[in-house]
């Protein structure tokens, strides 16, 4: 018997038919599938939320007076270009420099102290150690200043040490110390002290400090909650390492494991010594970081409620520092996907996020989070050497990738990594890019110049790379040289598939052009805007070269 399922007019076959469907429900598979493998850094819809953000804070970053804030949106700025002279942040500089008057850390006068003056040593450190080296050392001092007896800080008209003032001091004296600035040991030794006789019998940590008088017993402390915990805890971490508590790194014990099982067998600082001589006692600090991991492991939560953007900027900063002392491998934790999630689902339409801080420093401490901020400095710390106190100074094991500037012993950028990542991208046996792709992106323009030289063409083919981590790496660099060379590729990259990519080459292009305002790139651009702009740029490009050929 023959069926016949063709109709009058244009015939229909079983086959025909069947592959729209299984195209449907293979289409169907492979979105439930994207969406339960979560966030990462370098999804794109991350990118793109990043890239909104910062738009946002550029255009936005002095709408907010408030030193700390201003400190903020320049730190998003410049972690996300790697662009000192981005002209943001010249003025967010510019304001802050404004605030310190004649520099008399005795007269200096800042709004919220505790918060502004730790965050105005972060962002001057990673825009520009040596240039603002007067600054940063007048604001160190005011820190100084302002840190209590018992080692904590808080507010000037309370004796009490506040538990989330205090992470921007010890964050403040952490930046500076990887920057080469000298901060005293009994500054970090007394405020590790705080912590560890202000932490709740739970593990958490609360708001205003109440010190034990019988330490190691623990006083009951109020407001725990999960921003104050993540607080305590990361500070408590970036002291252990300052103090040269960190433990040793993951090594391969028994001969007969393979590769992919190694044995973690910290040394035992008590019993080995610390790199740095202090009197508190490691397994102290060891016994605090516990407690205070098990609170976090049952109370983790991604909407904590209050001020929850400027938990969700010391969550990753706490939990960088404890994978950084449990060398632990895994690049894209749960948490950061489900707080990543959060954050894209919340951002508001103009790029910003809007919560209990302002939207100025909320935007900020959501872009800080999603691009891994206190994981990017950590990787830094140990391309130059760890950071430690007094005798060490920063300095880096390889002394010959140090300068001395006016006094200041200063970390050089290393190009070695980059190289290598080059040198891995011409090898057609190298399936997959290792995480130094996003070195290309952050690399200060200086040091982008120095390997374009070198690279330039390299660099250029990689606008066309089979990654959109890669591409989007090139043209973020491309940028920084503001050569005319570059603006071809970067004219490619705006037919790019990933919005992403899209948006940082339109940003290249004005960078080039030395003027921010000339064209404007929605941030959610329609196929016909993205024409129009292509149009334009063209035409810009004649007018400058008449030769150039492009298609």
């Amino acid at each position: 018997m023959h069926v016949h399922l063709a109709r009058q007019g244009p015939q229909v076959s079983i086959i025909g038919w069947l592959l729209p469907a299984c195209f449907f429900t293979f289409l169907l598979f492979e979105l439930s599938e994207a969406q339960a493998a979560g966030l990462t850094t370098k999804s794109p819809e991350v990118l793109q939320a990043i890239e909104r953000g910062i738009q946002y804070l550029e255009a936005n970053a002095l709408s907010d007076d408030r030193v700390g804030a201003v400190a903020l949106a320049g730190l998003a700025i410049v972690k996300h270009t790697g662009m000192p002279d981005d002209p943001t942040v010249q003025k967010c500089v510019s304001f802050i420099q404004g605030k310190l008057g004649n520099r008399d850390p005795a007269k200096l006068e800042l709004d919220n102290p505790g918060y502004s003056t730790g965050l105005a040593i972060i962002f001057l450190c990673e825009t520009d150690p040596v240039k603002y080296r007067t600054d940063i050392e007048c604001l160190l001092k005011y820190l100084r200043r302002l840190q209590k007896p018992h080692g904590g800080w808080g507010y000037v008209e309370r004796d009490t040490g506040d538990t989330s003032m205090t992470q921007y001091g010890v964050l403040g004296s952490w930046a500076a110390i990887q920057a080469g600035f000298e901060v005293p040991k009994e500054s970090i030794e007394g405020v590790a002290m705080w912590l560890l006789r202000t932490q709740d019998p739970s593990g958490g940590f609360g708001y205003q400090g109440k010190v034990s008088a019988n330490f190691p017993q623990l006083e009951p402390q109020d407001s725990v909650r999960q921003s104050l915990t993540a607080a305590g805890l990361g500070s408590l971490y970036i002291c252990a390492q300052l103090l040269g508590m960190t433990p040793a790194k993951v090594e391969k014990k028994d001969p007969n494991l393979p590769p992919a099982l190694k044995e973690l067998k910290p040394k035992d600082p008590a019993t080995e010594g610390s790199r740095i001589k202090t009197h508190i006692d490691a397994r102290l600090v060891r016994e605090a970081h516990a407690r205070g991991n098990q609170w976090f492991a049952a109370n983790f939560k991604v909407d904590a409620g209050l001020y929850n953007h400027y938990y969700l900027y010391a969550l990753e900063r706490y939990k960088s520092f404890q994978e950084y002392f449990e060398n632990a491998t895994e690049r894209d934790p749960q948490w950061y996907s489900d707080c990543a999630r959060y954050l894209v689902d919340k951002q508001n339409k103009d790029g910003s996020w809007k919560g209990d801080c302002g939207a100025v420093a909320d935007t900020a401490f959501s872009v800080l989070f999603l691009m891994r901020s206190m994981r990017k400095s950590l990787e830094k710390a140990r391309d130059f050497g760890e950071g430690l106190l007094v005798a060490r100074r920063g300095l880096p094991k390889d002394t010959s990738a140090v300068e001395l500037r006016d006094g200041q012993v200063v970390s050089r950028a290393l190009l070695g990594p980059a190289e290598k990542l080059l040198a891995a991208l011409e090898d057609p046996q190298k399936q997959d890019l290792d995480d130094s792709v996003e070195i290309l992106a952050d690399l200060p323009a200086e040091k982008v110049q120095e390997l374009s030289s070198k690279y330039g063409d390299k660099i250029r083919q990689l606008v066309g790379h089979k990654t959109p981590e890669a591409r989007l790496a090139a043209v973020k660099a491309l940028g920084k040289t503001r050569d005319l060379d570059n603006v071809e590729p970067l004219l490619y990259a705006l037919t790019d598939p990933e919005p992403a990519v899209v948006l940082a080459a339109h940003e290249a292009l004005l960078r080039i052009r030395r003027s921010p305002l000339a064209l404007q790139l929605p941030n959610n651009f329609s196929e016909e805007d993205r024409r129009l702009v292509i149009e334009k740029w063209k035409a810009w490009y004649r007018s400058i070269r008449p030769n150039a050929h492009l298609e």
